[in-house]
């Protein structure tokens, strides 16, 4: 992805498949160059506390991630 592409991912939300650091709803808060790439700085919806860093092209995996905030119901 480019850097313009990314910066459009600040604020955007995502579901994770699995429960990450406790949770599974995320939003975008900040992006990071790594390497040669690029990383997404995930905070968790219900406690910012909680961070991850993902791989950009990691929110592209729909086996990871969907996009928007889906209810455990959903998935």
């Amino acid at each position: 992805m480019a850097p313009a592409q990314l910066e459009r991912l600040k604020g955007s939300k995502f579901t994770s498949q699995r429960v990450r650091e406790g949770w599974t709803h995320f939003h975008v808060v900040g992006l990071r160059r790594v390497g040669d790439g690029w990383a997404v700085e995930l905070a968790a919806s219900c406690d910012s506390a909680r961070r991850l860093i993902v791989p950009a092209k990691e929110l592209k995996d729909r086996t990871e991630w969907a996009p928007g905030w889906t209810p455990l119901s959903a998935r």
